[in-house]
């Protein structure tokens, strides 16, 4: 199944945020998973600021950002795994879709640091610390558990790759992803089918 989903949402990425065969007809697709790979998006969004103050902070001391947190992140895959538990989830899923989340939110950090780094693109101003999107990531976080629990019996339906790559194709569209942030919602996605 997963091979299926990475293949589908792959698709996305090659044919500029539209999934094969969706067209006009996509707004008559059936929507229930939008929501989730909204949230998803959400969370995705919130690395540009992290890699802003995490490249702030390495500038002021002289140093290298630092992406990886494992202590944070093994924070959250407990509390996740917990609160999912606490809905039927299994945890070794939760952890998974949990993991996906981090992982792309670093890809989008390191990506964002190294345009930084070669003078791609101008760095983004920092806030001042991460507390303000740490709240967001953990709003979003417990809604996702949320539409986890909600949307079980379609995430694990033979249908399921293409229902996502269809809400992928709709969130890219909507958000104007470049493609760093579309291959990283695609990185995010592909644990939630198949559970």
């Amino acid at each position: 199944m997963k091979s299926v989903v990475v293949a589908t949402l792959s698709s996305i990425v090659v044919l500029g945020g539209q999934a094969a065969g969706a067209g006009p007809a996509q707004a008559d697709r059936p929507a229930s998973l939008d929501r989730l790979v909204g949230l998803v998006a959400e969370r995705l969004q919130t690395a540009d600021t992290v890699a802003a103050v995490k490249w702030a902070g390495a500038l002021a001391d002289g140093s290298q950002p630092t992406i990886d947190d494992p202590v944070r992140e093994a924070q959250v895959y407990d509390s996740m795994a917990s609160s999912g538990a606490a809905q039927g989830l299994p945890a070794d899923w939760v952890r998974q879709v949990f993991t996906a989340q981090i992982e792309a939110n670093k890809l989008v950090q390191r990506g964002l640091v190294a345009q930084w780094q070669y003078g791609l693109i101008p760095p983004a101003s920092a806030a001042p610390d991460l507390a303000p999107v740490r709240s967001v990531i953990d709003r979003v976080n417990g809604e996702i558990i949320d539409e986890l629990a909600g949307d079980r019996t379609e995430l694990t339906e033979p249908g399921c790759a293409v229902q996502l790559a269809n809400s992928v194709s709709a969130t890219v569209q909507a958000t104007h992803a470049d493609l760093l942030h579309q291959a990283a919602l695609v990185r995010a996605v592909l644990p939630l089918c198949g559970t």
